[in-house]
């Protein structure tokens, strides 16, 4: 059965969680906002269907609830942030904040996190400083379910990065994992007995399977193939290497270790565009370019969408109508 909740209901409902798991209000907030984003925007598998998950990893000492992220190197442009194996939301909300005000006195400001768990949509931090008028990149790395392009054992994670570009009347805002899926939405699939696409995955003989549990204990595939491999191995150079995090298999699986923080990282990225032209240029030449995209000649029946944007639309209507739930979520 079936049951709807107003985006304020999911964020009070999830508070309430993880509060009584002894989080505290401000780490609760960040979570909830990040999980309620995430549903409302359609990305069901990265939203209160982890919840179940991070209590797992709270009652097995994976995610320290006392713990709060720490900057232990900066300068000007730069920050160094220890998550401490905090929630993962938490940790890179933390990293976003710090360069966002960074960049108000730099053109270019980057910044690492590591001892991150799960964190979310990247597009929940990426937009926000799109928001406020700035280039974001933020790539994050994750435990190895992807095998690289010619292989069939599982080196890689599904790797995603989020790109958002700031623009007047919306962001455009790209979310993706450098796997075909990403794994959350195995599990979801899996959670609500549902088949998967035969090409997000192999099963453990290295064959393709609409089996979302078969999926599990297999491999997931790349994105376009070696195009995809080679995303998810500079995410990984980014996002683990430089961020002092785990590299590859020195990161575990939000579902499994749970007595351990997941040793995953992340490595984020503001521009400034006003450091290279004037605003009103600068709105006039993304206008430009959007307006071109979308003047293009379509296929029949089809429109064409900037990236985000259907996620942005759906956001808009969670927040007036409210988000449909299957009841298990809130039992």
């Amino acid at each position: 059965m079936s049951i709807v909740k107003t985006m304020d209901e999911v964020r009070e409902y999830v508070c309430s969680v993880l509060e009584e798991k002894g989080v505290s209000e401000k780490v609760a907030e960040v979570v909830a906002d990040s999980l309620a984003y995430a549903d409302g925007r359609g990305t069901r598998s990265h939203g209160l269907n982890m919840l179940s998950a991070y209590i797992d990893r709270i009652n097995g000492g994976g995610v320290d609830v006392k713990a709060l992220p720490e900057t232990v190197k900066e300068d000007a442009s730069t920050a160094v942030v220890d998550a401490r194996n905090t929630f993962g939301q938490y940790g890179v909300q933390y990293l976003t904040d710090l360069l966002l005000k960074k960049i108000q006195n730099a053109s270019v400001v980057c910044g690492s996190v590591r001892n991150l768990n799960h964190c979310g949509a990247l597009a929940y931090y990426t937009e926000q400083c799109a928001r406020k008028g700035y280039i974001a990149f933020l790539f994050v790395n994750a435990n190895p379910t992807v095998a690289p392009f010619g292989a069939m054992e599982a080196k890689l994670g599904t790797n995603p990065m989020s790109v958002a570009i700031p623009r007047e009347e919306a962001p455009i805002v790209l979310d993706m994992a450098s796997s075909t899926v990403a794994k959350a939405k195995i599990y979801h699939a899996a959670k609500t007995g549902h088949k998967i696409d035969p090409s997000w995955a192999l099963d453990q003989n290295g064959n393709p399977t609409d089996d979302p549990n078969e999926a599990i204990k297999g491999v997931l595939t790349s994105m376009a193939g070696p195009k995809g491999y080679g995303i998810a191995l500079i995410v990984e150079a980014l996002a683990g290497v430089v961020s002092g995090a785990g590299i590859t298999s020195e990161v575990s699986s939000v579902h499994r270790g749970i007595d351990k923080g997941m040793n995953a990282g992340g490595f984020m990225i503001l521009i400034d565009p006003k450091a290279f032209l004037d605003e009103e240029e600068y709105e006039q030449r993304i206008k430009h370019l959007v307006d071109d995209i979308r003047n293009s000649k379509t296929q029949e029946g089809k429109k064409v969408f900037l990236p985000g944007e259907i996620e942005q639309n759906n956001l808009k209507k969670a927040e007036t109508e409210g988000i449909e739930y299957e009841e298990v979520f809130f039992e």
